[in-house]
C-alpha cells in the first residue's frame, strides 16, 4: 500500500513510528485547512501560519504522547483553535503593555521637547490626583511619592492589605483616564 492511500489513522501510526514522509503527508493534507481557520480568525497571514506551524511542531515533537481519541482532524483543528486563543491573547496582552508605555513614555518625550509643556502635564497630572477622594489620594501619595510598600501604607493607615491595593488600583484607573484625556487635548492644542 502507497503512503498517499492511506487513512489519517494509518499514517498518524506511521507518524508514532518517527516516520517523517508521513508526517509531511498530514502536514500537507491539512495545513490549507487549519490555516484558513486561524486566518479566518487572527486576520493575519503571519500569525496564522505561525499557529498552524506552532501546533504542526508540537504534533511532531509530542507524537510518541499523543492519544487521539476521535479524527486526526478533530484533533488538529482543536489544537489550532486553542492556539488561535492563546495567540489573540498574546496580542492582547502585548497590545496592552504598549498601551501602557505609550502611557508612560509620551510625557517623558514631551518633556525632552519642552520643558514648558512638561511643567504644565505635571500640574494637570496634580490637579487630576488632587481631585481623587482623601483616602485614596493619601494613599496613592504615600505609595507613588514617599515610595511606603504596600504592606507599610496598610500598617500607618489601620486598613488591610487588600484595602490599600484596591485604593491604589481605582486611582490609577481614576488618573490614566483623566491623565490621556488630558494629554490629548494639551497635544492637539500646543
Amino acid at each position: 500500500m502507497e503512503t498517499c492511500e492511506l487513512t489519517d489513522m494509518e499514517l498518524w501510526g506511521q507518524v508514532r513510528q518517527d516516520d517523517g514522509a508521513a508526517f509531511r503527508q498530514l502536514f500537507d493534507r491539512y495545513w490549507e485547512r487549519l490555516y484558513v481557520y486561524a486566518l479566518n480568525r487572527i486576520k493575519s497571514e503571519a500569525d496564522a501560519q505561525d499557529v498552524v506551524q506552532d501546533v504542526m511542531v508540537r504534533v511532531w515533537t509530542r507524537r510518541a504522547s499523543i492519544t487521539i481519541e476521535t479524527t486526526l482532524a478533530a484533533y488538529l483543528h482543536a489544537a489550532v483553535q486553542y492556539e488561535t486563543i492563546a495567540q489573540v491573547a498574546r496580542a492582547a496582552k502585548t497590545a496592552g503593555r504598549n498601551s501602557e508605555l505609550e502611557q508612560s513614555i509620551l510625557p517623558d518625550i514631551t518633556a525632552f521637547s519642552d520643558p514648558l509643556r512638561y511643567k504644565e502635564l505635571q500640574a494637570l497630572a496634580e490637579q487630576e490626583i488632587a481631585r481623587l477622594p482623601e483616602k485614596m489620594r493619601q494613599v496613592y501619595r504615600l505609595r507613588q511619592e514617599e515610595h511606603y510598600s504596600v504592606k507599610e501604607i496598610a500598617g500607618m493607615l489601620g486598613v488591610s492589605e487588600q484595602t490599600v491595593r484596591n485604593q491604589l488600583n481605582t486611582s490609577y484607573q481614576k488618573l490614566r483616564k483623566q491623565l490621556r484625556e488630558a494629554i490629548l487635548s494639551a497635544i492637539f492644542l500646543w
